[in-house]
């Protein structure tokens, strides 16, 4: 009873906690105010999330060109000028006392809630070649989707796993001029597939050693084929997509997480854990935008106003 009374009471107590403060979390954020609930948002890195570092986004509704920096300081003080607070640090783990929610932090506060959402997005694989965080956002792209729409007219190096890549090509092939599709590893349905776009150079077995610009942009892309034989291609973007890892490490052992990492949630965004709800890139979903972001925020918090008003009468 004397945790309860301090639960209650505390100053670090909210009606919800958001982890992570990207696109899907700012969105939660701004809807559970709405609702005037009490709401902090945790973020490790700057507010905003990967869309921070985006140049141009000309793929959101109502902005045909805004980049990535101003759309997020957008979202961001929305969020904060609703009433949202924002709590800035590391979250370490999560667990239950009594009917809350307690959230522990590197900086040593514990907090409670009597929801959560976790929006705490993804981390793309990289391969660490030469030139690749030299020429991020200037040419070397994770999204597909994302960045496809610049291509157009342009050559471009597709470098995968052995990961289903078919729609991202079919996506870029009607927009690059030609593309070269490097794949270190192959299996016979996606090569049979990629075979049908005309625009499509597929390597096999191959890689990629450097890539290289002017400083400004991508101008080649240094690749080894398997003959061991060097190709320098003429090239003005480079699209890795080795998949990404769920920032999902502090629900370990929640039973709530797969084996990639990625949280588990029903078609309104809820855990199997009463109280723990989950929003944007960090849930399974075949597209992984902003948009769809925003939309698991919203749909989160409406979910959560609902949860809040049934189990706390």
């Amino acid at each position: 009873m004397a945790l309860q009374t301090f639960v209650v009471g505390d100053v670090n107590t909210y009606d919800v906690l958001i982890i992570g403060g990207g696109p899907a979390g700012l969105t939660a954020a701004l809807y559970l105010r709405r609702a005037n609930l009490k709401v902090g948002f945790i973020e490790k890195d700057v507010p905003g999330g990967k869309i921070v570092n985006i140049p141009h986004i000309n793929n959101y509704p109502g902005f045909k060109d805004v980049k990535g920096a101003d759309l997020a300081l957008s979202m961001y003080e929305q969020a904060v000028d609703s009433g949202a607070e924002y709590i800035y640090g590391k979250v370490n783990t999560i667990d239950q006392k009594l009917n809350y929610q307690a959230v522990y932090t590197d900086d040593g506060v514990t907090r409670f809630a009597k929801a959560i959402i976790i929006a705490s997005g993804t981390i793309e694989k990289k391969m660490g070649i030469s030139g690749e965080e030299e020429y991020k956002n200037k040419g070397v792209s994770y999204c597909c989707i994302c960045d496809a729409s610049l291509t157009k007219n342009q050559d471009v190096v597709v470098l995968a796993d052995e990961k289903d890549i078919v729609t991202d090509i079919s996506y870029l092939a009607n927009i690059a001029r030609k593309i070269y599709v490097v794949i270190h590893k192959t299996n016979e349905e996606t090569l049979k597939a990629l075979h049908h776009f005309k625009n499509v150079e597929i390597l096999p077995n191959a890689a990629c050693k450097v890539i290289k610009g002017d400083g400004k942009q991508v101008t080649h892309a240094l690749i080894v084929d398997k003959n061991n034989k060097e190709l320098n291609l003429d090239v003005s973007f480079v699209f890795i997509l080795m998949g990404s890892v769920p920032s999902t490490q502090f629900l370990s052992g929640t039973g709530i997480i797969d084996n990639d990492g990625s949280v588990n949630t029903n078609q309104l965004q809820a855990t199997k854990i009463p109280g723990i709800f989950a929003a944007g890139d960090i849930v399974h979903d075949n597209l992984r935008q902003i948009v769809t972001a925003t939309r698991d925020g919203a749909l989160a918090a409406v979910s959560v106003i609902k949860y809040i008003k049934q189990e706390w009468k």
